[in-house]
């Protein structure tokens, strides 16, 4: 999963036996870019941590809980969230403790087949996976995320019905997918072809990150599998007013090669607001990186000015309240992506790519989700933060 820091693989030895002696210390020394509650994750090699999942990271001015996640037997990630200016050095010491953080991100049952993620009482992700049921197609053919606004009121994306009912939340899928001389129809799924969630695999839960990785199979007409997906997403709190979500995907053949393929419009991962927004298009724009600034932010753009965009973004209103979503895609993307733009509430980027047995496909975006605007210098911003990777140093 590519996040918007990897800082360094790391062998460190047991901690001792006091709870508040620290067990490692990084340093952020002065680089290009100021961090604000950007989150940040170090791999670290150590077989002495057992069950617990909280640290406590603390510098001279602030204390932030660090969370760990088990990668392996003897491998975890801490995640925390790192803010510093380019131009100073900061030191996190790692302590164990709990004593940092008063909520956390985790799920709970939102229905038969559906999951919500709550950062203490907000809401703030849904996962809705329908079984596949033939005689309810237009419900059942597609498993997607929903995103609430930051302040956990509302949700901001739409789900079955509405204009264009395969349009979901967040969603990935591809409407000219051939399995040798077949054509099956992901994006659309009317006629057997579907999306089916099979399992989740790993759920992250705690102070820093809240996410899960869930098995899909993409079906053809006759109920058999030919892709495996593996999606992983995963949500931060970067304030109040902002939410982080990273979604990431892998498709796998299951028997021989599958050329995905299709149009800008109709494949690819694609972000679909709610429907309030498609009833009120006019109040839609689009923020585009600075050499597309000249074009107009209430036009849909397509074309060759539209190709291997690392981000874009559409502000939109819902009721009384206005947000803007930043979709962000990450350098190591298949090249010669189009983007999508639509005012009735969706975009996103679609790529033509073969999967075969030893080439699957690894896609990785980031949205960042605000109330209210941002600006194309903020976005930039966002931007960099998720592709680069800063200097670290080791006390």
């Amino acid at each position: 999963m590519k996040i918007s820091v990897l800082i360094a693989v790391l062998i460190f030895s047991a901690c001792t036996e006091v709870n508040n002696d620290p067990v490692l210390q990084v340093t952020l020394p002065p680089g290009d870019l100021n961090l604000s509650n950007t989150p940040v994750y170090i791999d670290i090699e150590d077989s002495s941590f057992g069950e617990i999942s909280v640290l406590c990271a603390s510098t001279e001015n602030a204390v932030t809980p660090a969370q760990l996640e088990n990668l392996s037997e003897t491998m975890y990630r801490i995640w925390w969230s790192a803010s510093k200016s380019a131009s100073d050095s900061v030191t996190y010491s790692f302590r164990r403790g709990d004593d940092c953080y008063d909520q956390v991100l985790r799920w709970e049952p939102a229905g038969d087949h559906s999951s919500l993620l709550r950062l203490g009482d907000q809401p703030v992700l849904q996962y809705e996976h329908p079984v596949y049921n033939p005689n309810d197609v237009e419900q059942t053919k597609k498993p997607f995320h929903h995103l609430y606004d930051p302040a956990g009121d509302k949700l901001i994306t739409k789900g079955p019905g509405g204009l264009y009912s395969h349009h979901r939340g967040i969603f990935f899928g591809y409407n000219h997918i051939y399995i040798n001389d077949t054509r099956v129809d992901i994006w659309h799924a009317r006629n057997g072809e579907r999306s089916e969630h099979v399992e989740v695999v790993n759920e992250i839960s705690g102070p820093v990150v809240g996410g899960h990785i869930v098995k899909i199979y993409w079906k053809d007409r006759d109920g058999e599998e030919f892709l495996e997906e593996k999606r992983d997403i995963r949500a931060f709190r970067q304030s109040e007013d902002i939410t982080i979500v990273d979604f990431s995907s892998t498709l796998s053949a299951v028997g021989g090669p599958v050329m995905l393929d299709g149009d800008r419009h109709h494949a690819g991962v694609q972000f679909r607001a709610a429907q309030y927004v498609a009833d009120n298009a006019d109040q839609t724009r689009f923020i585009r990186p600075q050499n597309l600034a000249h074009l107009d932010s209430r036009q849909e753009i397509e074309g060759d000015d539209m190709m291997d965009l690392p981000w874009n973004a559409m502000y939109f209103q819902i009721e009384d309240r206005s947000y803007t979503v930043a979709y962000l895609s990450h350098p190591d993307n298949p090249a010669d992506a189009e983007m999508s733009e639509r005012l009735y509430g969706r975009f996103g980027e679609f790529f033509r790519y073969e999967v075969t047995p030893g080439n699957p496909l690894q896609v990785h975006y980031r949205f960042i989700v605000k109330s209210g605007s941002l600006t194309p210098e903020e976005i930039e911003s966002q931007y960099r933060w998720y592709k680069d990777k800063p200097a670290v140093e080791l006390k």
